[in-house]
């Protein structure tokens, strides 16, 4: 099916999903004030439900009546599997029925056992969210992001229930939720939980077996909203039997795969690998330069990310107050010199002092590195936030002001660095390497289809056997006279 295809279901998507919205929110205003009937225990049944999904599979059938559609309701309609419409006429009918404004219709189109479209829309509120895969999660036009919750003391995830899984599992991962600090909350509606994930209204969302018209809108919107979901479903198959959901943002997704036991989908597989007719990686516009923390803990300055473009602009250095800056790059040199050095002979090349204290690290992106170099540049980070500079005129810039890293494009080696020392200085704050670098891509901007790259394996690999290291040597954070009390 060629893109043309894929954009005439996009926009029947929008039309079917409203319309249907209308149908709903109609009978829910309507609907008598306390009285509803019941399918089975805490299964609600409702007119609107069975009318609602009527509306939506008559709609699908006339536009594409050879593609088959798969509906809580209605079941399946006989054509041609590969091209599938998967829907929820209203998740939250328990809400629905008791007048709680908190339902919705869920859509999702799939395209050879994979989903291409989802939809969902809260008629109630008026929040449509839209996606399409390898494009754009967005809610009423704007896109969407997960959210970077600094610690899992700060997160909120939502526990989905289901009667297909033992009473007992689903309280021992409530208490683990619980025990990790994280509040815990359930709103009755799964296909809202997963779009509030790719909201960022709450951190992850778990339920130990949920159906694929509850799911997969949410699934997709979630992904592209940068965040990370369970391998369910694998195939068309699991389509029809239902399987364990789990959607968060990148920075808790490993621990609550952990709780759960459901494996993660990694996201090298789930996004797509955009590249150029030449082989190159795709790479999207970048701010010149990032705030990735402000106020470090115990040091009070501010630390900030950049490529080569936000380095060399030394008015945007100094509107910001940055006075250090680590350039992490081989074969990328700048002249800070504003000082040079008198009397210099002619064969020299120019030095002195500059506005800048300057260090470089000499990181190559990608394979070639020593494993030790990371943990050195690790190290001179370290170093560089700390020295006090001697009151002499050869020092010029002895006052410490915030802190930039770099590297050419600031999307994979100052990235790498950067987390690395957020990990190590901070563990109560960034728990892992990867919570970091959560954090960094989020305030980088950095675009979910850069996964791969940014940073790349090879520097991922230095960052894990620099954590070894540091280990070993029984190193704590900022050791010494300054010693603080980490996290705080």
């Amino acid at each position: 099916m060629n893109n043309h295809n894929i954009q005439l279901r996009e926009a029947a998507l929008k039309n079917i999903i409203l319309a249907a919205g209308e149908t709903a929110l109609a009978h829910f205003r309507a609907r008598p004030a306390g009285q509803f009937t019941l399918k089975g225990d805490q299964d609600y049944l409702t007119e609107a439900d069975s009318l609602v999904e009527l509306q939506i599979h008559a709609a699908i059938h006339e536009q594409f009546s050879d593609d088959q559609i798969f509906g809580e309701e209605t079941g399946e309609h006989s054509g041609n599997a590969a091209a599938l419409w998967v829907i929820d006429p209203i998740d939250g009918t328990a809400n629905f029925a008791r007048g709680i404004a908190h339902f919705c219709i869920a859509i999702a189109f799939v395209l050879d056992g994979k989903t291409e479209l989802g939809a969902i829309y809260n008629p109630a509120t008026g929040e449509l969210y839209q996606t399409r895969r390898g494009h754009y999660a967005k809610k009423n036009g704007q896109p969407l992001q997960v959210a970077c919750p600094e610690a899992l003391n700060c997160a909120t995830f939502e526990l989905g229930w289901s009667t297909r899984v033992s009473q007992q599992r689903y309280l021992d991962v409530m208490t683990q939720m619980l025990d990790q600090g994280a509040n815990v909350r359930r709103g009755a509606s799964g296909a809202l939980a997963l779009a509030w994930v790719a909201e960022g209204r709450v951190d992850g969302y778990i339920e130990l077996h949920m159906n694929a018209w509850d799911c997969l809108a949410g699934l997709l919107l979630v992904s592209e909203a940068g965040g990370e979901t369970g391998r369910y479903p694998e195939n068309l198959e699991a389509i029809y039997s239902g399987g364990s959901i789990l959607a968060a943002c990148p920075i808790v997704a490993q621990t609550l795969s952990d709780i759960c036991d459901i494996p993660l989908l990694k996201p090298a597989v789930a996004l797509a690998d955009e590249r150029l007719p030449n082989g190159a990686k795709k790479h999207y516009p970048l701010p010149p330069i990032s705030l990735i923390q402000a106020d470090l803990p115990n040091l009070g300055v501010d630390l900030y990310i950049s490529g080569s473009t936000g380095a060399t602009d030394l008015a945007l250095l100094q509107k910001h107050q940055i006075t250090t800056v680590i350039n992490c790059a081989v074969n990328l040199d700048i002249d800070w010199v504003k000082y040079p050095t008198e009397h210099v002979p002619p064969q020299l090349i120019r030095h002195g002092s500059g506005a800048i204290r300057y260090y470089k690290l000499g990181l190559i992106d990608g394979a070639g590195n020593p494993p030790e170099l990371l943990y050195g540049g690790y190290q001179m980070m370290r170093a560089a936030l700390l020295q006090q500079l001697p009151d002499k005129p050869s020092y010029r810039n002895r006052e410490h002001g915030n802190i930039l890293v770099h590297c050419r494009g600031g999307r994979s080696r100052s990235v790498i660095l950067v987390a690395l020392f957020l990990h190590l200085e901070y563990p109560q704050r960034y728990p892992t390497l990867d919570a970091a670098i959560a954090l960094i891509r989020k305030r980088r901007q950095l675009h979910p289809n850069e996964w791969v790259e940014a940073p790349k394996p090879e520097l991922r690999a230095l960052a894990e056997h620099a954590i070894k290291m540091h280990q070993a040597m029984g190193n704590l954070p900022f050791s010494g006279p300054k010693s603080p009390e980490v996290g705080q």
